[in-house]
């Protein structure tokens, strides 16, 4: 190539690198304006009223005697969630990604058939099962342990208890994990696994001393994301741990908003800025300790791993696959699905009186469609636009490294720390009245879920562009390519699978989100949250889970569609060119 047609070559490309730079920046102040603009019209109005600091108000807060059992009981359930949910999630997605105990595709969605219904669904098809009253396991289970001579009361076997709590914890957060893990190990490099099995080490021994460092960005990733869901998560608590007088922080800071007159929006506040702290600390803590080691990334190398036999036992490790889906998926959302064709929840069943009046009931309903369409659309929309906005500033992040890419991460991970229904308030003073006056639209509700899914997206962008190696990427600047054609032909194909898992798993989440839509819903912007806490308050029990039964329908494709396109695509030829 001649100087001529090289200079022609940078040419050609400066607009386009114009083009990406203004890209990143407008990006860059979006998601600054979603994020920072209510949350600092908020803190002035609770914290620096008439612009004068208010310390009396930081005391009171604190010094809750309540407020201190509320984050003792967080933090144990935090702790338990996260010592259980992170090695079951990472196990399950290393049997699924590097073994010969996969079923082709059903494998690959096993582990997350959790993520099918909101955490509120889960939680209400928990109570049809296992409540000591009514649930349709509670008669069964009184009768086998009667039958062995065992006097055991129904309410020790009760959900609404530590131990119902810490298993719906659980049951949330695995498929989370598996979903960043299985992404990290399906685009992993396999030669040290490979190394690693021709020297002679066991299974196991490869697992956790090879495989799960190797993917460490994604360990240390969903492990985060554990914890940071366990401190937010609101559902859950409210239905099981209130009925167990277990106090969560979320709930507790619910109470401040909603079971005050009036509400205490400065208390709330004081806590959500705590949390951010607490939340920006493990983050750094949690980046320090994933670069203070050496690990494996993607490669250049478009080959299919071999995958580790396990002999004699494969079949137990399906089994152990298929008894974890049977015991925390299937059977819930059997019993969802059983009520939702009752004309009321009971834990006898009469099949002469099921039928599908729920849901025709419900889907004739005018406001019903127009929630499950709003919802639709907005899980679609913001989704797309939380992964893709992360991508880009995960890579700009990457590039440009140092304490600039520290600080864009904890920017990144503010709406985390801030619990949704404080900030849908922040958004809803913001933007609801003069000058915007987008009070009960579904753009006020779009732009909120913009700031709050930002850093579930974050992380899974941020495990996926750390999984990438370098080589790749510098070979392409040094045949030339600007950074737009870089990011488009060689960064992007590679943490396309992690995006698209964690698209999956934002996807969900939006689809149930219940606090800012308790906040920004209404009659005239309705969503699935809104109708969920209206069914819920009524009493409703068989319309919610014919409504949980349609979540589950549509999230289920939605999901699996979403995860078989996250599947890596190997060339078949080892060392071909490929396409």
């Amino acid at each position: 190539m001649t100087m001529n047609a090289v200079s022609q070559t940078v040419e050609n490309e400066r607009p386009r690198y114009r083009a990406i730079t203004a890209l990143v920046v407008v990006l860059a102040a979006l998601v600054f304006v979603a994020i920072f603009f209510p949350l600092g019209i908020i803190l002035q109005r609770a914290l620096l009223p008439n612009w004068k600091p208010d310390f009396a108000l930081w005391a009171t807060t604190l010094s809750q005697p309540d407020l201190m059992v509320a984050v003792r009981n967080t933090l144990i359930i935090a702790f338990l969630n996260t010592i259980i949910s992170v090695p079951i999630g990472i196990f399950f997605a290393w049997l699924v990604e590097r073994t010969d105990a996969r079923w082709g595709a059903l494998s690959r969605l096993l582990p997350v058939i959790p993520l099918l219904l909101p955490p509120v669904a889960m939680t209400i098809g928990w109570l049809f099962l296992a409540d000591p009253r009514a649930g349709f396991l509670a008669a069964p289970l009184q009768s086998l342990f009667k039958m062995l001579g065992l006097a055991i009361d129904p309410s020790a076997l009760a959900v609404q208890s530590w131990g119902g709590l810490v298993l719906l914890y659980v049951l949330f957060s695995v498929p989370h994990v598996y979903v960043v893990a299985a992404a990290a190990f399906g685009s992993l490099d396999p030669s040290l696994e490979e190394a690693a099995r021709i020297f002679g080490k066991g299974r196991l021994k490869c697992f956790w001393s090879i495989s799960v460092p190797a993917i460490r960005h994604a360990v240390g990733s969903s492990a985060l994301l554990t914890i940071i869901s366990s401190f937010g998560l609101y559902s859950i608590p409210a239905l099981l741990g209130t009925a167990a007088r277990i106090d969560v922080l979320s709930v507790y800071i619910y109470r401040l908003l909603n079971a005050s007159y009036p509400p205490k929006i400065g208390q709330a506040v004081v806590l959500g800025v705590v949390l951010i702290v607490v939340i920006g600390l493990l983050w750094l803590t949690q980046r320090r300790i994933a670069s203070s080691t050496g690990h494996a990334q993607i490669g250049g190398m478009g080959v299919r791993p071999n995958l580790i036999g396990l002999g004699a036992w494969r079949w137990p490790a399906r089994i152990l696959l298929l008894l974890y889906v049977t015991l925390t998926s299937i059977l819930p959302l059997l019993a969802l699905f059983v009520v939702s064709l009752q004309p009321f929840w009971r834990s006898t069943i009469v099949f002469d009186q099921l039928s599908f009046a729920n849901f025709f009931e419900f889907w004739s309903d005018r406001q019903s469609r127009t929630a499950i369409i709003n919802s639709a659309w907005l899980a679609v929309l913001t989704t797309t636009a939380v992964v893709l906005i992360a991508g880009i500033l995960s890579i700009v992040g990457k590039n440009i490294g140092g304490a600039k890419e520290k600080w864009l991460g904890v920017l990144t991970k503010v709406p985390s720390a801030i619990p949704h229904i404080v900030f849908a308030v922040g958004v809803l003073v913001t933007f609801g009245f003069a000058p915007f006056f987008l009070n009960g639209t579904w753009l006020i509700i779009f732009i909120c879920y913009l700031a709050v899914y930002i850093p579930q997206a974050s992380i899974a962008a941020e495990s996926a562009v750390q999984q990438v190696g370098n080589q790749l990427v510098e070979a392409s600047r040094i045949f030339g390519a600007r950074p737009g054609r870089t990011f488009r032909t060689v960064q992007l194909p590679l943490i396309l699978p992690g995006l698209a898992a964690g698209w999956a798993l934002i996807f969900t989440l939006v689809v149930g989100e219940l606090n800012a839509a308790a906040i920004l819903a209404g009659p005239r912007n309705p969503v699935i949250g809104y109708l969920i806490l209206a069914l819920f308050d009524n009493g409703t029990y068989s319309q919610l889970a014919a409504l949980g039964s349609i979540i589950g329908i549509v999230s289920g494709i939605t999901v699996s569609a979403a995860l078989l396109f996250a599947r890596p695509r190997f060339s078949g030829k080892a060392g071909s060119s490929g396409d």
